[in-house]
């Protein structure tokens, strides 16, 4: 593993700017309805597993907003725009029947990569230069070793990858740079591992997430340089009914999910120890998290019944404030995967599929709103 020092880092005090709570349209009273037939789904069972639902990729890659996606064929394409234009444009970087899981993507040195299960459940990554043409293809494990989309991450000049294996084992590899040869780790045996896992770089250590059995919230990290993985409950059996999102902020790490009892559950602890805070969050929320840090804050970004909210909050305060994106009754634009979000140069950008089938991109305009932006539409995907 390409880890130097013992450091455990955990816990985000809380992030973000300040917004205004927004008031919604009258369709966020009917899914207020709705909420709790969402919450009554078993910890475990299909919402926390990979879905079927397109779910996009977003990063920061040499200063425009880069997204990855896998197409309704099943290959892979990916989308950069000029920062600060709302040109995007697209490249196919696998061809249909190569890709089985949305894709994790992220910047490691002059590099784009993006991961992926492969056919007959392998892990494949992809990379390019920035700046470059092409797409270069390695397998990091071959058939029946993957059960879930990846998480990646740059670890220093290195990359490490996160997976849901076979047998609900959680699986981790790591290269010592883009290219080079994959050693892998089991973090945790069979029957562990029961979504999508996340994963995140934290300091001197790298931190991962995912739902345990029975729906418990696991945490899982290991010091650079050492194969050594601990395990910590954040949660108990029946916590979470999604998978999990982490970051790292603030000398802290945070974990959100969806509660199985209802609501959006925001799980922190501070770096170096194990004792976890949850904290529930306001607003409407029926599938799994995105989550991102900002100077000072944290923002979680999730969507129920066709309404898609960014939930901010300042380092130390614990207050929350919710922030309408986008979507109401009968309109396509938020459909039922997960949302993808980062910050780019300050600005908060997410990235959603439709119902519609079109990919959708969002800027925070700074003024308690966000701008919308069509970045490619069905029939590209």
């Amino acid at each position: 593993m390409p880890h130097d020092d013992k450091s455990r880092e955990a816990r985000v005090g809380q992030g973000g700017r300040l917004v205004r709570t927004v008031k919604r349209a009258a369709a966020v009273a009917l899914a207020v309805v709705a909420l709790a037939a969402a919450a009554v789904l078993a910890p475990g069972g299909p919402a926390a597993r990979a879905s079927s639902a397109l779910t996009p990729a977003i990063t920061v890659a040499d200063g425009n907003s880069v997204i990855a996606v896998q197409t309704s064929g099943d290959g892979l394409r990916f989308y950069w725009n000029e920062h600060g234009t709302d040109t995007w444009h697209g490249e196919q970087v696998a061809a249909n029947g190569t890709t089985f899981s949305s894709p994790s993507i992220a910047q490691v040195g002059n590099y784009v990569v993006i991961a992926a299960q492969g056919a007959d459940n392998s892990l494949d990554l992809y990379w390019q230069p920035n700046g470059g043409s092409g797409w270069h293809m390695q397998t990091v494990a071959g058939s029946q070793t993957s059960y879930s989309g990846p998480s990646i991450m740059q670890d220093g000049a290195g990359v490490v990858i996160a997976e849901q294996g076979a047998d609900n084992s959680l699986d981790f590899f790591w290269a010592a740079s883009v290219g080079s040869r994959w050693h892998p780790e089991t973090v945790a045996g069979p029957r562990t591992t029961f979504s999508s896992p996340a994963l995140t770089v934290n300091g001197a250590s790298v931190n991962i997430a995912a739902e345990g059995p029975g729906g418990s919230l696991d945490f899982y990290w290991a010091a650079n340089g050492t194969p050594t993985w601990t395990r910590e409950i954040v949660a108990g059996p029946g916590a979470i009914a999604s998978a999990p999102a982490i970051t790292a902020n603030d000398g802290s790490v945070n974990v959100a999910a969806i509660l199985a009892a209802g609501g959006l559950g925001f799980y922190w602890a501070v770096n170096g120890t194990a004792a976890w805070h949850l904290e529930t969050l306001p607003g409407l929320f029926g599938i799994a998290p995105g989550i991102t840090t900002d100077t000072g804050g944290v923002h979680v970004v999730s969507a129920g019944f066709g309404i898609l909210e960014d939930e901010a909050t300042s380092n130390g305060t614990g207050t929350w404030h919710a922030t309408y994106v986008a979507g109401g009754l009968f309109d396509e634009v938020v459909g039922p995967g997960s949302p993808a979000v980062t910050m780019n140069d300050g600005i908060e950008n997410i990235a959603t599929i439709g119902t519609d089938g079109n990919l959708y991109f969002w800027w925070y305009r700074g003024d308690g709103s966000f701008a919308m932006e069509v970045v490619d539409t069905s029939a590209n995907l």
